[in-house]
């Protein structure tokens, strides 16, 4: 009786150190986890690909959160007035509110035609972020693109046109020149400091920040704005035909003869 009893449970015995030796293999086997002890998983090549690919998805959406166009649509934040303050060939400008502070601006409406570039008016927005800050300068405020149309937010001038004051008063006194002068001199500065000439300077593109008095002026409209650096020859011969200076003419000119008045 008991050799049968010590039988059994020596059966048994066995019977569970085998069962607790196979789980131990199969624990052995397995991933254990979070243990201290336990090595370091390497991941297969099938959850490195989709590392990598959740991490371009990271970088791709940050890259869109970081962009300078404004995703919403300018009807959403501003009302046209109806008020025409000048017009071109693809362009208006015009008269907007802010909807939400009443606040006045000018805006830039740019059709998308064939005839003009879509890189043409993004070197445009891309040159008026150069020059934030600026005070003789027009600051650009927002940009806005939908499927027909760009649109330039600008502070707006209320003084016009330095074309309109020089038929207004016909001649100025040489402290109101030199003064006209130095304000427009100051601003050219700053901009072949950045590489940007103007590149079609010229009384209609002076604005005068108030009514009653000449200064102080502000350049605005860099439609033909050019970044090529000063060691670079000209490659496009782009302004107003009729202001253009001599030199203007040769391909060896270099940005800074340009926006000679």
């Amino acid at each position: 009786m008991v050799k049968k009893v010590s039988e059994e449970s020596v059966d048994s015995g066995v019977g569970r150190c085998s069962s607790q030796s196979g789980s131990e293999r199969e624990s052995d086997e397995s991933p254990r986890g979070n243990e201290p002890s336990a090595p370091v998983p390497i991941p297969d090549s099938e959850d490195l690909q989709r590392r990598k690919e959740e991490a371009r998805r990271k970088r791709r959406r940050k890259k869109r959160s970081g962009s300078s166009v404004v995703t919403s649509c300018f009807q959403d934040l501003y009302k046209l007035t109806g008020e025409v303050l000048g017009e071109g060939a693809y362009a208006s400008v015009q008269t907007c509110v802010n909807i939400y502070t009443g606040q006045e601006f000018a805006v830039k409406i740019i059709d998308k035609v064939p005839g003009h570039a879509r890189a043409r008016v993004f070197r445009e927005v891309e040159t008026f972020h150069y020059c934030q800050g600026h005070p003789n300068i027009i600051q650009l405020i927002e940009f806005f693109e939908d499927t027909d149309k760009f649109y330039l937010v600008f502070e707006k001038i209320n003084g016009g046109q330095l074309l309109s004051r020089i038929q207004e008063h016909h001649y100025f006194s040489e402290p109101q020149a030199a003064e006209i002068v130095r304000e427009i001199a100051n601003a050219l500065h700053f901009l072949h400091g950045k590489g940007v000439a103007h590149r079609d300077l010229k009384p209609e593109n002076i604005l005068c920040v108030h009514r009653d008095r000449l200064c102080p002026v502000k350049i605005c409209d860099f439609d033909l704005g050019s970044g090529i650096s000063f060691t670079s020859s000209l490659a496009s011969p782009l302004a107003t035909p009729q202001l253009m200076t001599p030199v203007s003419f040769f391909s060896f000119i270099t940005i800074k003869k340009l926006d000679l008045i």
